[in-house]
């Protein structure tokens, strides 16, 4: 493993990313989130690229590798909000990851990053035992049937067949995958009812009340109009907010069309 490969990185002297664990860590109350694969790729090349703007084709090669030109843009875009949905629940006041509209995303300059080296623990080889040779008894015929028997059954997959299926699997996992994930993130928001209109309001289910929600909506009409789809995520114990404004609904259009809008210290008073 590369001495690049070690590092972990301290984001505001509050969060750290092990990008060989995939996860965050806060520093004070050592909370924990697990990040999806391709979210916490994203994070590693944005942060390798601290200060400089990275394109989404640059992200989607980094993250998806071979297969990003499959990729559909609501599964990109599941990945970094997945990002700014655990620095929120992280309680980071700033906002980590900027969007530069037509241009890619950023974590800016004034962005503290200190880089970490993670300590390996070396291996300790103990010295090997000295091998005594014993005379080994002849098989019985039993012994020697099962032996012959036991090659018969491993010799019936051959290596390149093998091969063979697993690539098969891998080829059915990735043309799958974007439109599960899709599925499974956005059903963690529901509808809400209470306010008809030009657009439609998803608020995320994790909040233990939607009362920052519906003062959010209430607050910023001009937000809802051309029918589109606004995911609100927001929690009672943090002052972060942050919208996703779609042209249609995210887990029902691989082709969507979708603005962020960040607020980092939304006030409600």
């Amino acid at each position: 493993m590369s001495e690049a490969d070690n590092l972990c990185y301290l984001i505001e002297n509050k969060i750290l990313f092990n990008p060989e664990k995939q996860s965050l860590v806060h520093a004070d109350s050592h909370e924990q989130i697990k990040l999806k694969p391709t979210a916490s790729l994203c994070l590693l090349l944005l942060l390798r690229n601290h200060g400089e703007i990275v394109t989404q084709n640059e992200l989607l090669a980094f993250a998806w590798g071979e297969s990003h030109r499959q990729v559909s843009f609501n599964a990109f875009y599941q990945s970094i909000l997945s990002l700014r949905k655990s620095f929120l629940q992280m309680n980071v006041d700033k906002q980590i990851i900027t969007t530069i509209p037509r241009k890619g995303l950023v974590i800016q300059q004034e962005i503290t990053i200190e880089k970490k080296c993670v300590l390996i623990p070396e291996t300790v080889t103990e010295p090997t035992a000295e091998v005594v040779p014993q005379s080994t008894p002849l098989a019985t015929q039993d012994e020697t049937t099962a032996i012959l028997v036991g090659k018969t059954k491993r010799a019936l997959l051959t290596p390149v067949e093998g091969m063979i299926i697993m690539l098969t699997m891998l080829i059915i996992a990735l043309l799958i995958y974007p439109r599960v994930i899709g599925k499974q993130y956005f059903s963690g928001y529901v509808v809400s009812n209470k306010y008809a209109g030009q657009c439609h309001y998803f608020l995320n289910d994790d909040a233990s009340d939607h009362t920052r929600h519906e003062d959010f909506i209430k607050r910023h009409p001009e937000m809802c109009n051309n029918d589109k789809y606004l995911y609100i995520t927001a929690y009672p114990e943090t002052k972060n907010i942050s919208i996703i404004l779609c042209a249609t609904r995210m887990e029902l259009s691989h082709d969507n069309a979708c603005q962020s809008v960040y607020y980092p210290r939304y006030d409600s008073q």
